[in-house]
């Protein structure tokens, strides 16, 4: 098979692949799957997305056809998938590749794993990296995934669909020399970023590799579970708080939790200076395209932090409601001409040879990652829904995820001090968590 290049790779994907990053979610079904369906299944949607079987080339800087493509990996557990499902926190069945593999060109950019119980339950785990889809994308891929799957087992021709992979509007960088790039950074105020290329960039990808690997090893995610009662009465607490007319569930949740996090990093007396990351959804809120583009596109979101985010005034002694109140206010002064400005930057520092210049290490950052509205359960395998869900990582140090009754899993990973996550779980922070 020809090694020819089928999917270009742009610096903020590189950075991706610098830091892992990965989607992977796990699938319980307690009726089985057909192995035999599923791997035909599976090799219909690698034929059509050829990039979920790719190799980076790092010196070329695309993704290349793989001669050995992606198969199904199958595993046999000997416990009760019923077990499973019973037990609390998140399981851990699914594949991923090693990160110094991915950047060597070794390891390919997409796993598919099925566990198999003796109780003839399954846990079906799919991992994409990030480079080659965010979490909407990736939802499309495995709802599409199911539909291949359906058609098999009727014995239908798989269907096809036709995914956008790549819009114009990504293509992000400038022609600023060097010195005006960090002429930039310190005009919006932005630390000055790290080299990642020659021998000190040799030393420095290493200590990060480290650094990564080491916090998905000591950082096992607390889980924390509400209702579709308790989602209610939070949004109720925080709009009658604030004074809105109107709260939406992403900002009653962050100003919740990212207050708890700030809390519980620095007790109640708040710094000023923090950065708060938002997962905004540049494909309908910044840029016009067609709304049927938009719900085919498979593309990379991008974590956007907030210049010299800083609190406002007397926040260590207000409620969360003034915080749901600055993250809209934030967002509403966000501009398009913004975004794609932060973002040119961003791709001119990684073409100069530069780590992320948006992340400040001297200051936590809590960052958020929210699928709790995706159509995550939307997903058919033949007669098989799923039953359970779980997220595989968290790279974010907090992730909203539907659950199975309506509510929503909230997966907090303290990056920086894995020990305090634990915090989260003791009665008293219980009683915080749940005080609205």
């Amino acid at each position: 098979m020809s090694k020819a290049s089928i999917h270009p790779v742009s610096p903020i994907d590189e950075n991706h692949l610098l830091y892992g990053n990965f989607i992977g979610l796990q699938y319980a079904f307690a009726g089985g799957l057909d192995t035999d369906i599923l791997a035909r299944a599976i090799a219909a949607l690698l034929s059509q997305f050829p990039a979920l079987s790719g190799r980076y080339h790092a010196k070329q800087g695309h993704i290349r056809r793989a001669d050995d493509p992606v198969t199904l990996t199958r595993r046999s557990h000997s416990g009760k998938l019923s077990d499973v499902l019973a037990a609390s926190g998140r399981p851990n069945f699914i594949q991923e590749p090693n990160r110094k593999d991915v950047l060597r060109g070794r390891a390919a950019l997409s796993t598919f794993t099925l566990t198999e119980f003796s109780d003839g339950g399954v846990i079906f785990g799919m991992a994409i990296s990030h480079v080659l889809t965010d979490a909407a994308g990736y939802h499309l891929l495995m709802r599409h995934l199911g539909d291949i799957y359906t058609a098999i087992s009727l014995a239908k021709t798989p269907p096809v669909f036709p995914f956008e992979t790549h819009l114009d509007v990504f293509e992000f960088r400038t022609v600023r020399f060097k010195s005006d790039v960090l002429k930039a950074l310190k005009r919006r105020g932005l630390p000055k970023p790290i080299p990642i290329k020659g021998l000190l960039g040799g030393v420095i990808k290493s200590l990060i590799l480290k650094a990564m690997d080491k916090s998905i090893r000591h950082n096992v995610p607390a889980k924390i579970h509400f209702t579709p009662d308790d989602v209610s009465r939070l949004k109720q607490s925080v709009l009658t708080e604030s004074g809105e007319d109107w709260i939406s569930t992403n900002v009653a949740l962050c100003a919740h939790f990212t207050s708890l996090m700030a809390k519980l990093s620095y007790g109640n007396d708040i710094k000023t200076e923090m950065q708060i990351g938002q997962l905004l959804d540049l494909r309908g809120r910044y840029f016009e395209a067609d709304s049927a583009a938009q719900s085919q596109y498979v593309g990379n979101a991008i974590l956007i932090h907030i210049d010299k985010a800083a609190f406002p005034d007397g926040l260590q002694n207000t409620s969360r409601g003034d915080l749901a109140k600055y993250f809209k206010q934030r967002q509403a002064e966000t501009t398009a001409d913004d975004v794609k400005d932060r973002l040119n930057l961003l791709a001119d520092c990684l073409r100069l040879g530069y780590t992320n210049p948006e992340l400040d290490v001297k200051n936590p950052i809590i960052s958020l990652n929210n699928q709790s509205k995706m159509p995550v359960y939307d997903v058919r395998f033949g007669t098989q829904q799923p039953q359970q869900i779980y997220p595989q990582d968290v790279g974010d140090n907090i992730m909203f995820f539907p659950a199975a009754d309506g509510g929503i899993d909230i997966y907090i990973r303290d990056i920086v001090n894995p020990q305090r996550q634990e915090q989260l779980l003791t009665p008293d922070w219980q009683t915080r968590i749940f005080d609205f």
